[in-house]
């Protein structure tokens, strides 16, 4: 008996050892659950923090950064001069008109008219009264090239092959065969020729518009640039080659280049007088370091430099008057006017609200049209 009491006490005492092992292994284990969450807690240092949404930010794109303000590329000029004084212009207005949409202007050589040409469309409108002559609209898959001087005689093309020779007066209509692939198409200045700038090669041909045969083919411009012109100057006897910042002059009758002319930016605006003396560009210039927009006249034939100045604004349009006294330029929203005797300028304000696109001299040089953004046309009477 008392053998089983002693082995009794034996068992409570291993049942009390092992309770109190499994209670140190559940707090320990405890322990270490807790020491793993906590580890846990400091690991954001290695990983990426939550994002900060600020108030403003309305989607998953970042806030946008204030924009940086636009630096106009051309500067004001070192020698733009004042306008004159109120009432001091020599310029008189005399008529206005507006139209609906933007088209060039050209004058018919006799004075009577002048034809505004647009996009796939051109009217004829009489002068001084002002009343439409002729109203043309392309049709399907034809597209306007030139209107010629005299108002009634325009031309177009189909497939930059051929050109169709209409005159909307006496409804006479035929066709030149070029037999060559064409970009452009311009009436000469008299209006007897048409020029085809050729699309496969540096090249131009140059048509009868009477009897419309081939005349003779000018050739030698070169360029490294993708896209080229030729047009007549204000006579039939000499063409103006341009691409990009190059300009150059031939004659005509004999197929001969000037000197080719470059400048430091693109052209965007040019003539050559009546006179064949002088060629004037407009093309922004480096000065003092900044590109000034910049007016330069030309001995063409030598390719010197006779004359240059800057100008207020970029200058698209220029034109010497038929006498060769004056260069007329769209001057932002005004005209200026170069004096070619005593080279001084004296710009002349036009518009209060749109910029001039055009200005364009009378065939007897009495008159200078400008036009702002091709839309609004005003006459001005030279004093």
């Amino acid at each position: 008996m008392s053998k089983e009491r002693n082995i009794m006490s034996s068992n409570k005492i291993l049942i009390l050892i092992l309770i109190v092992v499994l209670l140190i292994l559940s707090s320990c284990n405890k322990a270490n659950q807790d020491t793993e969450s906590n580890d846990v807690d400091v690991l954001p240092s290695e990983s990426y923090p939550a994002p900060i949404v600020s108030e403003t930010q309305t989607d998953g794109y970042p806030i946008p950064k204030p924009e940086t303000p636009i630096i106009n590329a051309y500067p004001d000029p070192i020698n733009t001069e004042a306008p004159p004084e109120e009432n001091s212009s020599p310029l008189d207005l005399i008529s206005e008109f507006s139209i609906d949409e933007p088209a060039r202007m050209k004058w018919c050589a006799d004075q009577n008219c002048f034809s505004l040409i647009g996009y796939g469309y051109f009217k004829v409108i009489s002068y001084p009264d002002f009343s439409e002559l002729f109203n043309y609209e392309n049709q399907e898959n034809e597209f306007l090239l030139d209107i010629n001087v005299d108002g009634k005689t325009y031309a177009t093309t189909i497939d930059n092959q051929d050109i169709t020779i209409k005159n909307w007066e006496s409804d006479d209509e035929y066709i030149i065969q070029t037999d060559t692939p064409f970009m452009s198409a311009a009436f000469s200045p008299d209006g007897t020729q048409i020029m085809l700038t050729k699309m496969d090669e540096w090249g131009a041909s140059i048509f009868d518009v009477e009897i419309g045969e081939e005349i003779t083919t000018l050739t030698g411009f070169e360029t490294a640039a993708p896209v080229y012109d030729v047009r007549y100057g204000q006579s039939n006897e000499y063409a103006v080659w341009m691409a990009r910042a190059t300009i150059q002059v031939s004659e005509i009758a004999t197929n001969q280049l000037f000197p080719a002319i470059f400048h430091q930016d693109f052209i965007i605006g040019y003539d050559l007088n009546d006179a064949g003396t002088l060629l004037a560009t407009s093309a922004a210039e480096a000065t003092n370091d900044e590109f000034l927009p910049t007016v330069f006249l030309y001995d063409f034939k030598t390719g010197e430099l006779d004359h240059k100045f800057t100008t207020e604004k970029s200058v698209y349009s220029l034109q010497f008057s038929p006498d060769n006294s004056l260069l007329a330029l769209a001057n932002g929203n005004l005209i200026a006017m170069l004096d070619m005797n005593t080279l001084a300028v004296t710009n002349h304000f036009v518009s209060n609200d749109a910029a001039i696109s055009q200005v364009v001299f009378s065939p007897d040089g009495t008159i200078l049209v400008s036009s702002d953004e091709g839309l609004r046309f005003k006459f001005w009477e030279l004093n």
